[in-house]
């Protein structure tokens, strides 16, 4: 019997190579998958804020994988059924992903010349100094009507104020609007240009997860402030949920959600202003539970340049593209007219600013 002829080392290697492509996307598309699947369930929920990178990955595997298929295979049917198996899985994740970043969005159009157009920013600034040189000059050429933002730790601000002998806030100086209003827990501070006539600040109770240490709180804050801007007034809601890095802390986030949507549907009854919901929501646009509080309260939200972008990354700002995920966001109310969505630069927070234009109509629907 003439013995079979050993496979050169080039075409072994290439198989292998195919193969590990074939299920490495087989596994992220699944991993994508369950995400549209369970999205009740804490793993499969995170796995949204992973998308933009499971379906890269999905598709450099199945593009390996149909290189293999020109190679012959000690298990070639197998081979074309794993291959076939990844590429329905990545196609499929590819249309879930752009059908739920169309869901719940809002058409960008130019101003109206019935509108009024505000600037709003909203930054989570990861313990920045408020009093930071290249915050303020961002600040300063964007000129703002209203600046949102998140991780103040404001009793450190305070302190670092003092120290400075500066003006502790700075309302109405640097880039910062005149009206300043600070949540309980010194997490959320709102800048208005526009005054505000009315507050509402809850504190979200949440549970500590097993071996919290000391830095660690679960108690969030929600400010729902309205805003006299001289017609409508505008309903502003300043969102900044626990991050659901543990099973809890995701439990955490939800009970978060059901206050926001408490919270909007309230004001919707009153029909008394223009509803705008913004912040650092801890959700990825395809995450279920974000999505429902839009369909819920009928909110509409947009992306910069039509597609989630990363706000929020890790390690370098260099690298956000592939180590970072679209946490950021906002919702608006049905009569506001959106103009711009954007991203600011990289100003010294692991967070980008988003910034967020539209104009608000003259009267209130009937």
């Amino acid at each position: 019997m003439k013995p079979n002829p050993r496979r050169p080392a080039l075409l072994s290697l290439i198989s292998f190579i195919c193969w590990c492509g074939c299920l490495g996307a087989l596994l992220v598309g699944f991993l994508g998958l369950s995400t549209f699947v369970a999205p009740k369930f804490w793993l499969a929920d995170n796995m949204s804020f992973f998308l933009r990178q499971f379906l890269a990955a999905g598709l450099a595997g199945c593009l390996a994988g149909a290189i293999g298929l020109l190679l012959r295979h000690r298990m070639a049917l197998l081979y074309r059924t794993v291959w076939f198996l990844a590429l329905l899985s990545f196609v499929s994740l590819a249309g879930l992903t752009g059908t739920r970043t169309l869901a719940n969005t809002v058409t960008i159009a130019p101003l109206q010349e019935t509108g009024k157009p505000i600037k709003v920013i909203s930054i989570n600034l990861e313990h920045l100094f408020l009093g930071d040189e290249v915050l303020q000059a961002f600040l300063k050429k964007e000129n703002a009507d209203i600046v949102v933002i998140q991780e103040v730790l404001w009793w450190l601000q305070e302190r670092r104020w003092q120290r400075l002998g500066l003006s502790v806030g700075s309302a109405g100086e640097n880039g910062y609007p005149d009206y300043l209003k600070v949540g309980e827990l010194g997490g959320l501070a709102v800048y208005s240009r526009f005054p505000i006539v009315k507050e509402d600040a809850r504190i979200i109770a949440g549970k500590l997860p097993p071996g919290a240490n000391v830095y660690y709180d679960a108690d969030r804050e929600l400010l729902s402030l309205t805003l006299d801007t001289g017609n409508v007034p505008l309903h502003l809601v300043v969102i900044h949920p626990d991050s659901p890095r543990t099973k809890s802390r995701w439990k955490n986030k939800r009970r978060y959600f059901d206050e926001v949507d408490r919270i909007v549907e309230a004001l919707k009854a009153q029909n008394d202003g223009s509803i705008l919901a913004i912040g650092d929501w801890n959700s990825a646009p395809w995450s279920g539970r974000f999505q429902e509080t839009l369909s819920k309260t009928e909110l509409k939200t947009a992306y910069p340049d039509g597609w989630p972008q990363t706000t929020r990354f890790f390690f370098d700002y260099r690298l956000h593209w592939i180590l970072g995920a679209p946490v950021d966001q906002f919702g608006i109310s049905k009569d506001i007219q959106l103009m711009d969505v954007s991203l600011g630069p990289h100003i010294g927070s692991d967070h980008l600013p988003l910034i967020v234009e539209l104009a608000l109509p003259e009267t209130l629907p009937n």
